[in-house]
C-alpha cells in the first residue's frame, strides 16, 4: 500500500507559478497604459483650468498673465503649502504650457 502524498509535487508548482507570470505579462502592460492615460487626463484638465483662468484674467484686467503668479487669489495660498504654491507662482505660463504640451500625446 503506498504512503498518501502531502503537499505539492514539483512539476505542480511549476504550472502554477507559470500561469501566475503569463496572467501578470498580460496584466501589467494594461496597467501601465491606463497610468499613463490617467496622467494624460489630469495634464488636460490642468491647461483647461489654466485657460479658463487665463481668460477670466483676460476679461477682467485686459490682458493675458505672464505668469502663473498672476492668476492667484490671497485665499489660494495656505499656509501649509505656501513654499512650494510661492515657487511655482513664478512659473512663466508659457512655459509651463508648453512643459505639459510636450508631455502629451501628439493626438490631442
Amino acid at each position: 500500500m503506498k504512503k498518501q502524498q502531502k503537499g505539492f509535487s514539483l512539476i505542480e508548482l511549476l504550472i502554477v507559478v507559470a500561469i501566475i507570470l503569463i496572467i501578470a505579462a498580460i496584466a501589467i502592460p494594461n496597467l501601465l497604459r491606463s497610468k499613463m492615460a490617467a496622467n494624460e487626463a489630469s495634464a488636460v484638465g490642468s491647461l483647461r483650468t489654466i485657460n479658463t483662468a487665463s481668460v477670466a484674467f483676460s476679461t477682467t484686467y485686459g490682458n493675458y498673465p505672464t505668469i502663473l503668479g498672476d492668476l492667484k487669489t490671497r485665499a489660494s495660498v495656505s499656509s501649509t503649502n505656501a513654499p512650494r504654491a510661492a515657487m511655482c507662482l513664478h512659473i512663466p505660463l508659457r512655459l509651463l504650457i508648453s512643459n505639459i504640451h510636450s508631455r502629451l500625446p501628439h493626438r490631442l
